[in-house]
């Protein structure tokens, strides 16, 4: 499928594409900030290009959805990863796998460096593909 045909199928079934995205983020957020952090107890390099994979298909639908809101995608990303985070600390509180990454630093770090590499994908992206596809008009 060409960059195209999947940008104008993200326009077509734009709600589709957004639940999809937002759980991709979600789910991938909450799985792996156990297993992407280096120097941490579980660090594997296949889940950190796993995650980094997942994040650019969610950055690729991102730029499908939103034009030229880099500042909304950042925050958006900010606020997905959080809750992702939340949901697996919340459903694992007390479990002994996650005391090494019971500090301040991966609570706060890892949603917002998380947030920069999606945005930093959208925004190669967008570079990358603005020119070659002609997005829909609303």
């Amino acid at each position: 499928m060409s960059g195209e045909q999947f940008y104008n199928r993200i326009e077509e079934s734009r709600n589709t594409f957004l639940i999809f995205a937002t759980i991709n983020i979600l789910f991938f957020s909450g799985i792996s900030f156990t297993f992407v952090i280096p120097g941490l107890k579980g660090f594997s390099l296949f889940f950190v290009v796993l995650t980094l994979l997942m994040y650019f298909v969610a950055a690729n639908i991102f730029v499908g959805l939103f034009k030229d809101r880099i500042l909304f995608v950042f925050m958006s990303c900010i606020i997905l990863n959080s809750l992702g985070m939340g949901w697996r600390l919340w459903l694992e509180w007390g479990e002994f796998s996650l005391v090494e990454h019971a500090s301040l630093v991966v609570y706060i770090g890892y949603p917002i460096v998380s947030a920069i590499f999606i945005t930093l994908f959208y925004i190669l992206n967008d570079f990358l593909f603005r020119k070659k596809v002609k997005f829909l008009q609303r």
